[in-house]
């Protein structure tokens, strides 16, 4: 009998302490829920849905709804657009869609505070950030480790607590990556020494298991942001275009002190600007940058008073190569003879008939290489002189798309020129040039004629030559850099001043009937 009371009362306090410890587990969880520990959404309902079956719908069908860019290489960093779903959602799923199936343990974001102003970076002092998919959970001990560092990196929590550029990256995340850890980062007022300071703070916690986003829109236009340039000529749409393209060539290439000199020249309204020159100043020297997607508020609605430009840019560890100018698209003699004839069947049709040629897949033999977004030139020329030349530094659409537009373009729209009739369409010659990625020099000695291709700029004006515009004319490098100066509409000697900027990049040039 005595055995079994005491038989019962192990049992009784067995039974107790597994209790009390399901209880505490249970109040655990709860205490997260109940803590002031946890960054509430702000703009959930507002820029997203508000419940977690509205939303878990609407950024998978944003990520299904356009193609997978192919960037070669585990994604380091991405560039994201921060406005309402409905607006820019389908730009910032470029981005994320080039890191599923890839693994981070953790996630930096860096995001522009709009409703503060300090220098320097704030981190919240909370453990979660929370949206209507679940909890976030903060990497405490680096953000710790971050904040121990004032006055240029502390805590503010009134700059959390409305700021909607950050939040609105974190659903998509939380579809794609899933289990990570979060390092939430937003920048104010930086100059080139909180710049410095911030990226060697940040820079001993990013390693192969970190993606980097950088929350920014672009342009904003309109008297709705104060910012109405007087442009020279062109309607706004093209013009916000270009002011767009300055930018992104800049950051493409990693320029930072561009990037920051074409801020000070346009004033151009990039809200993310700053979190963007802390990015460049984190990149690893082989990072190679990509366009994925451009669009504008204006574009959508059709109406250009006040207009938000988006774009999804991602950055991946460069291939090991000799050197970035050594990359040229590796078309094949088939990729090569398609692009060709696609250009002949865009140039006869849309002159004789204003409208452009159907493209079948089977009939063009369209390759994955043909479907990438690619710099490309078309030059026509006709009995050895020049017609026209229209082309794309940045890439902006898959490569056979883009030489159909390039084409219509020198066809019709080069200043230079008139537009190309019927009469004219036997006697012209197509050139095609793809280009490789561009790359800043700190000098014109290191531009070879011939072999690269140039671009200049100096505050708002601009030029380019492809590499074989210096063969062709034979120049030398003062001929080139001089022709170039005066294309651009500055003194032939301009490019011997200190404020100069220098891009170079190789092409990979194909003639009509001469392959």
């Amino acid at each position: 009998m005595q055995k079994c009371q005491n038989l019962f009362f192990c049992l009784l306090i067995c039974l107790t302490a597994s209790l009390f410890s399901l209880e505490r587990d249970a109040l655990s969880e709860q205490d997260i829920l109940q803590t002031k520990n946890i960054r509430e959404p702000a703009v959930a309902g507002r820029f997203y849905p508000g419940t977690a079956v509205e939303l878990r719908k609407q950024v998978k069908a944003l990520l299904d709804e356009g193609r997978t860019e192919d960037v070669r290489s585990k994604p380091i960093a991405i560039i994201s657009p921060h406005a309402g779903y409905q607006y820019s959602g389908s730009v910032a799923a470029y981005g994320y869609r080039t890191i599923v199936g890839y693994d981070y343990k953790r996630v930096i974001v860096i995001a522009p505070s709009h409703y503060s102003r300090y220098i320097g970076a704030s981190i919240l002092d909370v453990s979660y950030y929370k949206t209507p998919l679940g909890l976030v959970k903060l990497a405490q001990g680096i953000c710790n480790n971050l904040i121990n560092n004032p006055p240029m990196i502390g805590t503010l929590k009134n700059a959390h607590m409305r700021e909607h550029s950050l939040e609105t990256q974190l659903p998509f995340l939380q579809e794609t990556i899933k289990d990570f850890e979060l390092i939430p980062i937003l920048v104010s007022k930086l100059n080139n020494e909180t710049i410095d300071f911030l990226a060697e703070k940040i820079k001993p916690f990013v390693d192969e298991d970190t993606l980097i986003v950088v929350s920014s829109d672009f342009t904003h236009y309109g008297p709705a942001y104060d910012y109405v340039p007087k442009f020279k000529e062109g309607d706004v749409k093209e013009n916000i275009k270009k002011l767009d393209q300055g930018a992104f060539e800049r950051i493409l290439a990693k320029d930072l002190s561009g990037f920051i000199r074409y801020k000070q020249a346009t004033r151009i309204t990039a809200c993310g600007f700053m979190p963007i020159a802390l990015l460049l100043k984190l990149l690893p020297s082989d990072a190679q940058g990509k366009l994925l997607q451009y669009d504008t508020s204006g574009n959508q609605t059709g109406n250009f008073e006040n207009s938000v430009s988006y774009a999804s840019i991602v950055f991946t560890r460069g291939e090991k190569r000799s050197s970035l100018l050594d990359e040229t698209s590796g078309l094949s003699k088939p990729e090569q003879e398609t692009l060709l004839k696609v250009a002949r069947e865009t140039l006869d049709t849309y002159v004789r008939e204003r409208r452009l040629p159907d493209l079948e897949s089977e009939k063009h033999k369209i390759t994955q290489k043909l479907n990438e977004k690619r710099g490309v030139f078309v030059t026509l020329n006709k009995n050895g002189n020049l017609r026209g030349c229209i082309g794309h530094i940045i890439p902006r659409k898959p490569l056979i798309l883009a030489v159909m537009d390039n084409t219509v373009n020198s066809s019709t729209n080069d200043v230079r020129f008139g537009q190309v009739n019927e009469d004219e369409l036997e006697e012209i010659e197509i050139d095609i040039s793809v280009l490789s990625a561009i790359k800043k020099i700190d000098t014109p000695e290191n531009f070879i004629p011939g072999k690269h291709g140039i671009i200049i700029r100096k505050l708002g004006a601009s030029a380019v030559f492809l590499p074989q515009v210096a063969t062709e004319q034979g120049w030398n490098r003062e001929d080139t850099l001089c022709h170039l100066c005066k294309k651009a509409g500055l003194p032939s000697f301009a490019w011997q001043e200190d404020d100069m900027e220098f891009f170079v990049f190789s092409a990979e040039v194909f003639h009509e009937n001469r392959i």
